[in-house]
């Protein structure tokens, strides 16, 4: 099985061939490079988050702030970009494939070997009609956003959306 995971990876290293062909297309640099400027303060205001934000030079990822999930158990650098266009864009977007490689191929690292079971699976058959079925289950492990002051009248909401 972790072989197989191995051969997942070569495949999806693909990642970086992709970046070496596209990033150095004169075509594409023309397109991108210069266009759709946004600043950092621009890029806060607008309540920008992720890689928006990261590439108009704000180095914010709650991931690495707010050691979201398991994220701090491994070894992976913050990606972002000063310029605030869509090349900059680009570029976080491409940095933060490479890094979630580098992050699966540590995970897959500290794997345990041996037989595995799905401890949920016996946790839902002992609690029939229970709580534990309910729809508010799915928010009982999870962290509440970061504690940090806001000014009156403003509103953070945390929402984990990849795509």
């Amino acid at each position: 099985e972790r072989e197989l995971i191995y051969d997942l990876f070569e495949a999806a290293t693909g990642v970086i061939e992709y970046q070496q062909l596209i990033t150095q297309n004169p075509i594409f640099l023309e397109r991108v490079e210069g266009v759709g400027f946004i600043s950092g303060e621009e890029a806060v205001n607008w309540g920008l988050s992720g890689p928006m934000l990261r590439a108009s030079g704000i180095q914010w990822d709650l991931r690495k702030v707010d050691l979201y999930e398991s994220y701090n158990q491994f070894d992976w650098k913050v990606q972002w970009q000063k310029e605030g266009d869509s090349l900059a864009r680009y570029l976080v977007r491409i940095g933060e494939m490479r890094e979630s490689i580098k992050i699966i191929q540590q995970a897959v690292e500290k794997i345990p070997g041996g037989p595995y079971e799905n401890l949920e699976v016996r946790r839902f058959k002992k609690a029939k009609n229970s709580e534990w079925n309910d729809f508010e289950y799915r928010f009982l492990g999870k962290k509440p956003s970061p504690n940090f002051e806001l000014s009156k009248q403003e509103l953070y909401v945390r929402v984990e959306a990849p795509k």
